[in-house]
Parts: C-alpha cells; structure tokens; sequence
C-alpha cells in the first residue's frame, strides 16, 4: 500500500474543508435548479474542483436560459424563481420542498394540469393519489390532444414510468443561448461566461446592419444533435468573390483572410449570436469558400452569415433558412453529407477553413454545393438518432447507402446493422472515375427493427469533368 507522506497528507487536510464546502454548495445549487438542469450539466457540475468554478458554472448556467442576454435582467430566471416559491408551497410533501416532486417539477415544466383527478386508494401517504391532465398547449402537443400523468400520494411519480426522460426532453427546450457552453481553458478551469459571449466588432457591426460589397452565398451541410440534446450543431459553407479583397501569397497559393461571424434568430424571434472566427481561405477561380457553424434548438431559424475582410473592411451578409430534424421519440437520421476526404489530423488551426468540421483530430472536407471532380473520390455519412430500444434497452437498426441517377441504383453498399445509438452510417471512399458528369442522388436506406419501420435519407450531388 502507498503511504502519503507528512507534506502530502497536510496539502489532503488543508484542501478538505474547500472541498467539502464545494460539496455542500453543490448540492444546495443542483436542489434549487432540480426541474430544470440537464443530467449532462450535473455531471458536469459535480465534478467541478473549486468553488471559483462553481459560481461561474452557475453564470453560465442561467445564461444559457436566458431570452435575451442584451438585457440587464435573465427574464427565465426571475420567472423561474416565481414559480419555485409557488410549487415548493403548494406540492410540499413531509419536509419536501415542493420543487423537489414530481409534481412541482411537472409544474415548472409543463405549466398547471388542465385538471385533477383525486384517485381512491386505501394507502394514503400524505396526500391523495391524483392524475393529472394536460391538453395540447404551445410548444407541447400529445398523441390524441391529451396527456394523463399518474402521480402517487407522495407527488411522485409511479416506480417504473418512463415519464422523466420525455421531461428532461422538456428541460433541454428551456436552453436557449444553445451557443453557450461549459468550456475549459488549458490550466483545467472553465471558461469565463464574459470570455464566451461575443465582443463588439467589425462583424457584429456588420451582421446588425447588413451590407453586401461583394457577392456571398451559403448552404447548409451538416447537422449533429449534441450529446445533452438541448442543442443541434448546424454547420454550412460560404463562398464569396475575392476579386475586391486583400489577397496574398501563402505557399504558392493566394489566400484571402476574412473574418466570419452568424447571428441565428428563432421562430419566437429570440436572437443568438456566435464569436467571430478569421479564416484563411485559399482563392480559387476567385472565389473563396469558409465553414461557418452554431449549435442552435431544434427547428426553424433564420441564419445570417457575415464575411468581412478586416483590412479593406468591405463585408457581405447572406441569409440562410434553416430547418433542424425534430429529434422526436421516433428515430431521426441527420442530413447525409457527401464529403471529399476524411482526414486525421493534429489539433485543428483556429484560421482553417473548415473549422466546424473538425472534430477531435477527425477532419470532414465537404464541397460548396456538393460539386465534385471525375478524379476525386467521396464518402457518404450520417447519423441516427431515436432508434426503438427493445425489452432489453437494444436498438437494432440495418441499412446501407446507394447511388442513384436517373431514379437507377448505379451502385449499392451493402446493409450494415447498427446497435449503438448514435450510430453513423458510412461508405466510401467511392471513387467517381467510372461515374459520368452529371447530377447524382447519395441515399441512405434503414430498418428499424424493433418498430418496424422504413426509412429514407438522401442528398443530390453533382459530377463534373
């Protein structure tokens, strides 16, 4: 066994109390916001190691609820706080506080019941047994128009229902600053809230009074639900003319540097706004082509997408409609992307073009417009979500990807089975020598086995010579 030494064991009894308080804290902050904090973000919560990082935890927490962070007050947390105060009286159960029952967090959650039902029951704990029912409200419809939650006479709910994952599906739509995240710096400490939030500059200049010295289109290319599932990462491509812009030389190549920024604004008219990004883009047929990416809810969103040559200062804004997969209880399966290469690499470079589709050391290289050349291969690829789970919680999903032109499969991979969710289906690299130019559909074909159900995913790509 090792023996901890005199100095060691002095630093273990100095660093208790710090920890124990963070401890306590911990779980005196995680109880108040219990209704609405995501598992991820308690985990995340937990294992924080000071109470530094604790408090600015919580800034960011609020932050990320907040409808809008131009103003001075988070209008969600006031409202939230209200509504606490109101359930942990009315739903208190034996020394409970409200807030902490089903029954409050359904409250906080879902708003009133639209009625109450007191059940009989021979075994009356410390208030009657109800059930509860909500109709078709904004932003939540149920199977039928109605939705009836048992609650027992402790306001829980029954062991064995499955009712709390579909409220923490809930609790992810309170995210709304889904820009926001828990980052940390090199040293291991979170990021500061005020570090995270975007500076005024140029670019936001731009992107709140929109102007277009040159040409500037943008398409949408990928989309990947994040692992709490309060947020889908959006990701396109812009492609400007550089003719106006400042270019230079960068290993034979000309290269232009323009800085790149998106504002996203929601179907309730709620406003995110991401950090500017410099990129250096290489300058072909003079044009030039930059990723660009937010995570943002699941929906529809109207995307601005700005590129500004901070030396000239002449800048461009193009808007973008997006419409997000739902991400629903049945299974989903994301946009297939049509990729150039796959490629590993070290630790991406702030100024690549196609930041937002670097992953760890995973580099995606899509085409703007899904155009590509008779001499290079592609990669097909996307992923599932929401698959049925059997008895046993197992998915069990098949498929595989086909190209089709002309409404004729010129070629098929074969069915692949996938049971880990999320699961991303691929094939390639598929070379396209042998293709003729032209326009192609990439689709993706799956079962579902569990409930037994078809599904189809597909994507046009062009050949050229």
């Amino acid at each position: 066994m090792k023996r901890l030494g005199l100095a060691s064991t002095l630093v273990v009894l100095l660093a208790s109390p710090a920890l124990a308080d963070l401890d306590k804290n911990a779980k005196k902050w995680v109880d108040s916001v219990r209704p609405i904090i995501l598992p991820e973000e308690e985990k995340s919560y937990k294992n924080l190691k000071n109470n530094s990082d604790a408090a600015e935890f919580q800034k960011i927490f609020w932050a990320r609820r907040d409808p809008n962070l131009d103003t001075p007050e988070n209008e969600f947390q006031t409202e939230y706080l209200k509504l606490v105060a109101e359930v942990d009286a009315k739903y208190r159960v034996g020394g409970r506080m409200g807030s902490l029952t089903d029954c409050g967090r359904l409250h906080i959650l879902m708003g009133a019941p639209d009625s109450v039902k007191k059940e009989s029951s021979g075994d009356v704990a410390f208030r009657t047994p109800e059930t509860w029912t909500f109709k078709n409200r904004p932003g939540l419809t149920f199977t039928g128009g109605f939705l009836d939650i048992p609650l027992d006479g402790s306001c829980m709910l029954p062991q064995g229902n499955r009712l709390s994952d579909q409220l923490n599906r809930i609790a992810e739509l309170k995210v709304i600053q889904t820009n926001l995240s828990y980052k940390y710096d090199a040293k291991g400490s979170l990021v500061k809230l005020a570090d995270l939030l975007p500076k005024p500059t140029p670019a936001q200049a731009l992107l709140k009074d929109p102007r277009t010295d040159f040409p500037l289109d943008a398409r949408q290319v990928m989309e990947i639900r994040s692992q709490d599932g309060a947020s889908v990462f959006v990701a396109g491509l812009i492609q400007g003319d550089a003719t106006g812009l400042t270019q230079s030389d960068a290993g034979g190549k000309k290269v232009v540097k323009v800085v790149v920024s998106v504002h996203s604004t929601d179907q309730e008219g709620r406003l995110l706004k991401s950090q500017d990004r410099e990129v250096t883009a290489e300058v072909e047929n003079n044009k030039f082509v930059s990723a660009f990416g937010m995570p943002v809810r699941p929906g529809a969103h109207t995307m601005k997408v700005a590129a500004i040559d901070p030396k000239s200062g002449k800048g461009a804004v193009v808007n973008l409609a997006v419409k997000t997969q739902e991400y629903a209880a049945d299974l989903t399966v994301s946009p297939v992307m049509v990729l150039a290469d796959i490629q590993e690499t070290a630790a991406p470079m702030k100024d690549d073009p196609f930041f937002e589709f670097t992953f760890g050391s995973t580099r995606f290289v899509p085409r703007y417009g899904n155009v590509f050349k008779q001499g290079e291969s592609v990669t097909l690829l996307a992923a599932i979500y929401g698959a049925a789970k059997d008895e046993a919680g197992k998915i069990s999903v098949v498929g595989g990807f086909q190209i089709i032109k002309d409404g004729k499969t010129l070629a098929k991979a074969p069915d692949q089975p996938y049971d880990v969710e999320p699961a991303t289906p691929s094939a390639g690299p598929v070379p396209l020598g042998g293709y003729a130019p032209g326009k192609y559909v990439a689709q993706l074909r799956l079962r579902d086995n569990v409930a037994q159900k078809d599904y189809i995913k597909e994507t046009e790509f062009e050949i050229v010579p």
